[in-house]
Order: structure tokens, then sequence, then C-alpha cells
């Protein structure tokens, strides 16, 4: 089977397939393709009967969910936004960016004046280059809805000025930067109608769901904490809510297809665990629905078959289970600072070719890769205090608050006052207090002087004579 896949970039990549392939096996060529390691933040879409947008399921095979046409046109998109800093990989950031760039242009993310300007400036130096009369364009216009005015486009020339030097790395990472702190940065839209039939734009993001009307302005936002069950019937979308009274309000979302209301059905759940939960479940994982030959089969023959099973969700992993193990795999690929914009390797240190290498050559190349070494130990066990630390919840304060009378601490107060039941032992909640960790900063120099005192020789010769002389002092320098 031959797929074209489109990029953010409009750049089509040729992959072929076989003919009972599942998705996954097509996004993975792809992401091969362009080195990138952190698969499962991108995502397979594809283009339904009445003109939909819909994400591929990667656990189900290709040939189920695409037309019989040849070629199969996907296109690969970001289907899970995170901040910039998570991002380890600079190709899986610049993929990223393309989107984060398309979806300015098309004016799916509207911003104030002076972030127009300031992001303006980035996407010009990203695309041109230092600042040229001749070639400088911006997109001023795209990015706020409005024509600058000469006062504003000063502003901008000014701005682009001061890019000067700045590699495409660099502008991307800071533009990425400037996008994420965007109210609508990583929502992704559903068209549908409510009860009356009034068009709304239903935004499903990393905090909750935003019901919006047709050109966006706010109705209403419900957070995930107080949304009791989702369900889908055929052509719509039930949320049965808790309002701040204790009473249970049905939300109603119609949508243009069944497929369009199982794409919002599946957004709603898979984003939920992404961003919210420490891990997928199984309850998750595991739904999945049979066509008529395999019902039959799994009636007859046996009930774990996997004949004719169509998985519901194709998550895996949450948001901090995708980050441990892109980690783990650059890690294990020889990838040394991980924590850097490019995510490469360092170049080893240049020597000239005329002469070979010395003996203090070697100790100084074993020195390095020494101090090398510890320095990525330290930065291991700092990012490890690091998570210790991190709210279990939100995965952005840090654990400030115990669930009494249970004692458990996993979260931060603002995370504890919201909810009812330990996300540990389950038991209710009397009230919370507030505890005093250590800082990380604190831990870090705990784990500095604990290193310091690897560096302590196992013996210590107190008579020179014994030692040979000059090799008292050797004992010193043992590591």
């Amino acid at each position: 089977m031959l797929c074209h896949v489109t990029r953010p970039d409009s750049v089509v990549m040729e992959v072929q397939v076989d003919a009972k392939a599942k998705g996954e096996d097509c996004l993975n060529k792809v992401c091969r393709t362009l080195g990138i390691i952190e698969v499962d933040y991108f995502g397979l879409q594809l283009t339904g009967s009445k003109g939909e947008n819909l994400w591929m399921n990667l656990r189900n095979r290709i040939c189920q969910q695409v037309d019989n046409a040849t070629p199969c046109r996907l296109r690969l998109r970001v289907k899970f936004f995170v901040e910039p800093h998570l991002i380890l990989q600079e190709q899986t950031r610049h993929i990223f960016f393309t989107h984060v760039k398309e979806d300015l242009h098309n004016g799916h993310l509207r911003m104030g004046s002076e972030q127009a300007e300031e992001l303006s400036a980035m996407l010009a130096q990203a695309e041109f280059g230092d600042y040229n009369q001749n070639t400088a364009h911006y997109w001023y216009s795209e990015l706020c809805g409005e024509e600058p005015s000469p006062t504003i486009v000063n502003s901008m020339v000014c701005r682009h000025k001061a890019l000067k030097g700045l590699s495409q790395a660099s502008v991307e990472y800071q533009a990425l930067q400037l996008v994420s702190s965007l109210e609508h940065y990583g929502v992704e839209w559903h068209w549908a109608r409510d009860a009356s039939g009034q068009r709304l734009a239903i935004g499903v993001g990393p905090e909750g769901i935003a019901v919006s009307k047709e050109d966006f302005t706010l109705i209403d936002r419900v957070s995930y904490p107080v949304i009791q069950i989702a369900t889908q019937s055929g052509k719509t979308v039930y949320l049965t809510v808790t309002k701040d009274n204790n009473e249970s309000v049905v939300l109603m979302f119609k949508l243009i297809s069944n497929r369009a209301a199982s794409g919002l059905y599946r957004a709603i759940t898979e984003t939920h665990a992404f961003y919210r939960c420490d891990t997928v479940t199984d309850a998750v994982m595991m739904q999945y629905s049979r066509d008529f030959k395999g019902h039959l089969a799994s009636l007859f023959l046996n009930e774990n078959i996997n004949l004719g099973k169509k998985y519901v969700f194709d998550i895996r992993r949450t948001s901090k289970e995708v980050y441990d193990h892109a980690r783990r795999a650059l890690y294990n690929a020889g990838v040394g600072d991980l924590m850097s914009c490019t995510g490469g390797r360092r170049s080893p240190p240049s020597r000239s070719p005329s002469r070979s290498p010395s003996r203090q050559d070697v100790s100084d190349d074993d020195d390095d890769c020494g101090s090398c070494c510890q320095s990525r130990q330290l930065q291991e066990r700092l990012h490890k205090l690091q998570e210790a630390l991190l709210c279990m919840l939100c995965c952005e304060e840090q654990i400030n608050a115990a669930f009494c009378p249970c004692g458990h601490l996993v979260c931060c107060r603002t995370c504890a006052d919201q909810l009812q039941l330990c996300p540990v032992c389950r038991s209710e909640v009397e009230h919370v207090q507030h505890v005093y960790l250590p800082t990380c900063s604190s831990l870090l120099n705990l784990a500095m002087a604990e290193q310091r005192a690897d560096r302590i020789p196992v013996s210590i010769c107190r008579d020179p004579h014994d030692c040979g002389g000059d090799d008292y002092h050797k004992v010193f320098t043992h590591t």
C-alpha cells in the first residue's frame, strides 16, 4: 500500500507499507525517516467523506479507516502539544514549529499586538535569516487580524534586527515559547451544534473543554475534574458535568457524522489521559469493538480471539511517560547533552594530526571524559530529584500538600484543594495540610556532596618511604 504523507511544511513523503499494516507502522516509518524518536506527540490525520478532519487510529489497520483510493493520502500532525522545554530533539521541535506556523497563518491562534510584533520578527528571522529590507516579510495581519501601522512596522523591523546572528533552531525555540503562552495553544477544535441547533466550536485542550460560538467567543469552560462521564451515541456526544451546586447537567453536542462524533469522544478521553493522568489505564487501552465476522468468531471459537477487533483509543503513554521514554532512548543512543537546544552529540576535541597522541593527551582526554560523566551524573540526579518533587497531577508545581488523615504527599496545594479522595489510597480527604519539602537546590548540593565523598581515597599512606617517595601524593588522586 502506497501512502502519501504531507508534513506541516507541505512536503509530501511517499511511504510504502504492507496491505494489512496498521497506522503505527506508517507513522513509525515517517518518524524514522525524519530521525524523530518522540513519536508519541504525533499522529496521522485523514479527511472524512464529509470533509471532517479525523485522526487515524494507529492501533487499527489503515485499510479499515480509509477509502480504497490509491495512494492513501494522510497528514503528519502534532496530536499532543507540550511545552518547548520538554521537547528533547531539534527535529521534533521543528515539526512543532511548522505546525504552529501553519495554524498562525490560517488564523487559528490570535494574540495581542505586542505579541504579534515579536512573533512576526521571529518568523521572519527563522525563514529569511538576518534582516534585509529587500526580502523581509512579516505576518502581522494573519496573527493579529488587522493591518499594521507604520509605527508597528518600524517596531517589527527593530525587533528583527535585534535577532541578528541567531540560528534557525534558536529562533524556533523562542517562537514556540511565546506561542505556548497563548490561551489556545494545543487546543483541538471540533465543530458541532447544541440542542437548539446553534453552531459551536468545541475546543479540547490540556486543561479542559472550551465551548465557544462560531466566532470563538467563549460560552462555557468545562474542566476535566467536573466531567463525570462522556458517552457517544451515533452523531451525538454527551457530557455529564457536575456544577457548583453539586447538580449533574448533561451537555449534548451533535456533530456532522458518526466518525466526527467518535473523534470528539476520542479527543476528550485521550487528551485527559495524556495531560492529566500518571499512566494510561487498561480500561482505556483495551476498549474495542468487533465487526460481524469477529463477533461470530468470539461467540463460537474463542472469546479472546483478535479477529475483527477495532480499538477505540490508540494512546499508550502520558506526557510524563513520553518524556521519560524519549529521554532514555536518546541516552541509550549516545546523545550526551539532552537539555541542549540542538539535541546533538558534542563533538570531540580536535587534535593536530602531525603528531601521535602523547601520554599527557590521553590523560587530558580521560580527565575530560571523567568530567563529562560526572556532569552527566549530576544532571541525572538533579532531574530525578526534580521529578520526585513534582506534582503528579499538574506536573508543573512542586509537592507542598499532604492529605489528612492518610498522609500521602503526591501533589501541590492547588491540585489537592480540588480533590475529595486521595489519588493513591482513595480514602476520603478531611483536610489538606501544607508541608515544606527540601528545595531542589538543597538536594542538588547534597548530591554534589555525596559525589565529592566518593572521591575520597580508600587508604592514605602516612609514611612516604612505604610508598616509594614520589608515589606518596598519587594516593590522593585516586578516584
